[in-house]
């Protein structure tokens, strides 16, 4: 079976704007002309991809498989353009990041404005993912550098742990153990807390902290991420308990951010691809964050 190039990119940008017309304008060809591709498409791979129902364009589940994989090849040849133009112009002129979405929506915004300050010239993309999708791109060399909760080593990559990070308690402003400086697991008892996805690394830590204190909790809400977590407190709809660079945001947003006694430690690491040959923009980039975490952790000692 041979596959037209232009068929399959008149696809990907219909699974993409959702319609023969925004796929004509990105191609900046006719919307007839668009509608022949695909259908030239189906013809060509013995299947319909498409379905309307009234002015609406569905993707049936094999446009859908189809398109997770025309979109990952098309990403591929995007990425090999990129290294071939790095090669011609004899510089390592990219840095491909990905960070757990705490981090991305933080502390990175300091870090990259660190960084470009020095290297204006280097193109950077940033993916915002759980830790789990951080520790994929990473060990399939499809990131140069990631960011996740991950303590310990890990096969395919070279870890380098970001020491000295604690879990943060978010309590309401208004809220009794809102006027001490520090907040113990006991005086969680009988407290709401609002709780991590069961997936989270430090929501098992919690959890064992706890039960290891013998506390008993009321758990009204679990939710996937620190980010809605801190915002169902700040609602006042109990305590959080979250990493350190969400606590960093939420801090005066309505909430008051205290230690927690006896501390949880939030394992957080740097991870690189094994086995490849570290860039200087990679290395300047990792001192870079580096000396923003020892700073950031001394503001919160």
């Amino acid at each position: 079976m041979d596959l037209n190039p232009r068929q399959l990119e008149a696809f990907r940008l219909v699974m993409i704007g959702g319609s023969m017309t925004v796929a004509a304008e990105m191609l900046k060809v006719s919307q007839p002309a668009v509608s022949r591709l695909v259908k030239d498409l189906e013809t060509a791979v013995g299947m319909r991809l498409f379905r309307r129902e009234g002015n609406r364009l569905i993707a049936g589940r094999e446009a859908q498989i189809l398109f997770a994989e025309v979109d990952r090849f098309h990403v591929g040849m995007e990425r090999m353009a990129r290294v071939a133009r790095d090669l011609k112009s004899a510089r390592a002129g990219s840095l491909r990041i990905a960070s757990m979405t705490a981090l991305a929506l933080t502390y990175m915004t300091d870090g990259l404005r660190r960084f470009r300050a020095d290297h204006a010239e280097v193109e950077i993309s940033l993916e915002a993912l759980n830790s789990r999708s951080v520790l994929q791109a990473a060990s399939t060399h499809q990131v140069d550098i990631g960011f996740l909760q991950l303590g310990g080593d890990y096969p395919g990559l070279d870890v380098i742990p970001v020491p000295n990070l604690h879990a943060a308690v978010m309590v309401p402003a208004r809220h009794a153990l809102a006027r001490k400086a520090a907040v113990r697991l006991r005086d969680l008892e009988g407290q709401s807390v609002i709780t991590l996805g069961r997936n989270s690394p430090l929501r098992t830590r919690v959890d064992l902290a706890l039960a290891s204190a013998k506390v008993q909790c009321e758990r009204p809400i679990e939710t996937s991420l620190g980010f809605s977590a801190c915002g169902l407190a700040a609602g006042g709809l109990g305590i959080a308990i979250v990493d350190p660079f969400t606590a960093a945001h939420w801090a005066g947003e309505g909430l008051v951010r205290r230690r927690l006694v006896p501390a949880i430690p939030f394992e957080f690491s740097m991870v690189l691809p094994a086995h490849r040959p570290r860039s200087a923009v990679v290395s300047r980039f990792i001192d870079v964050m580096a000396r923003l975490f020892r700073e950031k952790v001394a503001g919160h000692a």
